[in-house]
């Protein structure tokens, strides 16, 4: 039996609300990660976590995203354009801010002639930061998909 038909939600709906619950097994991954101090894995998943909760509230607006970042930035600020809310301001924001660790969180890279790994370049003020901003996010997917009824 396919998760749709236990759910008894549309095909769109049951997306949402898988989206969300994979971003808030990323931030339970990101706070795990955290407190054994690796700050770039807490990055990388609170950026997961992000990007996994507004995909969930993109798909109630029947579109299914696959890309990532700015792509994700435009997509959301579209579908979005009609029901803007001043939360959303933030949500774009955190899309962005998160467009620079997303690679960095786990790969070396180069920077100022040297190469850097991503321990070096993510502390434990970024993880914090990083933290905060994906439990905002999460927060305000989860109220919208309550008030959509996919909660």
């Amino acid at each position: 039996m396919s998760g749709l038909e236990v759910s008894g939600m549309g095909f769109f709906e049951e997306f949402a609300r898988r989206f969300y619950l994979e971003a808030v097994k990323d931030l339970e991954r990101a706070k795990r990660a955290f407190n054994e101090s690796d700050f770039p894995d807490c990055v990388f998943h609170c950026q997961q976590c992000v990007e996994k909760a507004v995909k969930a509230m993109v798909e109630t607006k029947r579109e299914y995203v696959r890309n990532h970042g700015p792509v994700l930035a435009s997509v959301f600020s579209r579908v979005f354009e009609g029901d803007w809310r001043e939360e959303f301001e933030f949500v774009v924001d955190v899309l962005g801010w998160f467009l620079e660790y997303y690679t960095r969180s786990r790969y070396p890279f180069a920077m100022g002639g040297r190469i850097v790994s991503p321990g070096e370049f993510i502390d434990e003020e970024t993880a914090k930061e990083a933290l905060e901003k994906a439990e905002r996010v999460l927060k305000i997917a989860g109220n919208f998909l309550k008030e959509r009824g996919v909660l």
